[in-house]
């Protein structure tokens, strides 16, 4: 036994390995204790975002889609404004399969290569395999990250921790490590921006932070804040796919979000002091209460072994910051915190405060995985430490899937989307503002209208992406169509252009019609198809740059 020990911990491949082998067994107990799948608050929402790019990767190779079967038929442009780049993968794998299992193997796939990357970074950091197994199955298996993907289904945010690890690791080339590792940044970040725009903001908050608290590193060389900027430059480069199609859209219109006050505030979410503390002890014991976000016991406990590690070090200094910044981000969450006073007032679109203990998890993880490590010496000791991790997380997971079980089964993920639950379209803040509501658009129904009384319309059908109906006119009078109007909807009479605009109802409005065969579809827009392009020429330059990078560097050893 001892000699297997001894063999582990003087191999880094063999320390790994056997991280990697818990971190499957763990991510597959999680996969079976919450079966069957069940609806988070958020499920339908992104569970139709999955459904509609299945589709759209089936229509168009650009990426250019919107769900056509959204309200009715009435279609709605959720990709413009929530990103979908990540999702892409597993939306092939829909297809090969069906939504269902797509959605199980993005879940169980993400929360491996989120053990897989923060095991690198911590590990890179602080020079600890240990530190980096512990750190990163606390952190994989922290209780705020099973809370938003099983019991919120915030699979935005949930999917963001995956990629906060890849952040930090590249803030770390860029203040103390070899900033030509800059990339790790633009990476790290690009990936953030592709999954959650609101965790992208507080991630982006988090790095002015420590940049605010490690600036005399970048004084003393300047080149660093070079490197971040190239990095700041690259990620907004990598991710136009996304930003340039959102900014398009927001600028084009005005919408739900903007205009009907849909958005809470953050200081309308806050928790009260008896729930912070609740929920910095969820985890072991099943709560009466369907929904405590809260950091969880596990990471509590990681936190308080610091009483117990006496040395001093630049790597506990850097840990404890970390910690404080944590408590913080902890205290921001209470009803006192001045989120309507400037410059926090900028901040209120998150609408809920609480998004802040998603790097909450990530600092308490990494320090109590390393507090561990220097607290146990030797190689009995290390193997008694992580069975009682491990041992805890099982415990979390078996506690945390009977309360999702109890709350959140009640109804099944097959549920229809109809008027009653908003067509599972979460709040409804990208639709236009002159849609004077959805039940204007359940009660209009499937119907062309004009105000000419002798224009007939037959052979209406809607086929995919494709509106297509008869038209017989002849005095060129406006059409609305039973289409929400975005920019880039494109029509043809009888496979000639005809003028689209916005109706007054802000739906789909074509002018100037003659008798013939009408096509009405989403083409999308230059701007779309141009950021397409820059996206995907971006990340191969950037691997074709990290490649002869690595390179120059193994020729040079």
């Amino acid at each position: 036994m001892n000699n297997l020990l001894d063999k582990i911990m003087q191999s880094k491949r063999y320390q790994f390995l056997v991280f990697f082998a818990l971190l499957v067994f763990l991510s597959l107990l999680m996969m079976y204790f919450y079966q069957p799948l069940c609806p988070g608050q958020d499920f339908f929402f992104h569970y139709r975002r999955l459904q509609a790019l299945m589709d759209g990767l089936k229509d168009s190779p650009w990426l250019i889609y919107l769900d056509y079967s959204a309200i009715d038929g009435y279609g709605y442009l959720t990709k413009a404004f929530y990103p979908d780049f990540i999702l892409i993968p597993f939306a092939l794998v829909g297809n090969l399969t069906d939504a269902a299992f797509a959605y199980q193997f993005m879940i169980f796939t993400m929360t491996i290569l989120c053990g897989v990357f923060t095991y690198i970074t911590v590990n890179t950091i602080y020079k600890s395999s240990y530190a980096a197994a512990i750190a990163a199955l606390l952190y994989t298996f922290a209780a705020y990250r099973l809370l938003d993907i099983y019991h919120r289904a915030a699979i935005g945010e949930a999917l963001s921790f995956t990629f906060v690890p890849i952040v930090f690791l590249g803030l770390y080339h860029i203040i103390k490590g070899d900033y030509k590792k800059w990339y790790a940044l633009a990476i790290g970040f690009s990936l953030m921006i592709f999954t959650h725009l609101i965790s992208s903001v507080l991630m982006f908050v988090t790095i002015l932070i420590f940049l605010g608290i490690y600036y005399k590193s970048l004084l003393r060389e300047p080149k660093r804040i070079k490197y971040l900027v190239l990095a700041g430059v690259a990620t907004l480069i990598v991710t136009a796919y996304y930003i340039f199609p959102m900014m398009e859209q927001m600028f084009s219109n005005t919408f739900y979000y903007e205009s009907r006050g849909l958005m809470s505030k953050a200081q309308d979410s806050a928790l009260g002091l008896h729930w912070i503390i609740w929920g910095m002890f969820v985890g072991i014991i099943i709560p009466e209460q369907a929904l405590i976000p809260g950091v969880g016991l596990l990471l509590t406990f990681g936190i308080i072994l610091r009483l117990f590690v006496y040395e001093k070090s630049k790597e506990l200094r850097s840990l404890d910051i970390a910690v404080i910044v944590g408590f913080i981000y902890i205290i921001a969450c209470l009803p006192i915190f001045p989120w309507s006073v400037f410059p926090f007032s900028l901040l209120n679109f998150i609408q809920l405060p609480w998004r802040l203990l998603e790097f909450s998890c990530f600092f308490f993880a990494v320090a109590g995985g390393y507090y561990l490590s220097r607290i146990l010496k030797t190689n009995k000791r290390f193997l008694a430490g992580g069975i009682m991790i491990v041992a805890g997380v099982a415990l979390v997971l078996v506690n945390d899937a009977q309360s999702y079980k109890n709350y959140r089964c009640g109804r099944p993920v097959t549920q229809s989307a109809d008027i009653s639950n908003d067509y599972h379209l979460g709040g409804l803040e990208y639709i236009p503002d002159r849609v004077p509501s959805l039940e204007f658009l359940h009660q209009r129904g499937d119907s062309v209208k004009s105000n000419y009384a002798g224009m007939q319309i037959s052979d209406f059908k809607r086929s995919g992406r494709v509106t297509a109906f008869n038209l017989n006119a002849t005095n060129g009078e406006a059409l609305e169509l039973p289409l929400i109007y975005y920019k880039g909807y494109t029509a043809s009479l009888d496979g000639k252009a005809i003028p689209v605009s916005e109706s007054d109802n802000g739906l789909v409005q074509l002018s100037g019609n003659q008798s013939g065969r009408v096509e009405v579809y989403y083409e999308g827009t230059i701007t779309q198809r141009i950021s397409l392009c820059i996206t995907v020429l971006s990340i191969l330059s950037l691997c074709i740059f990290i490649f002869l990078q690595k390179r120059r560097e193994n020729e040079a050893r």
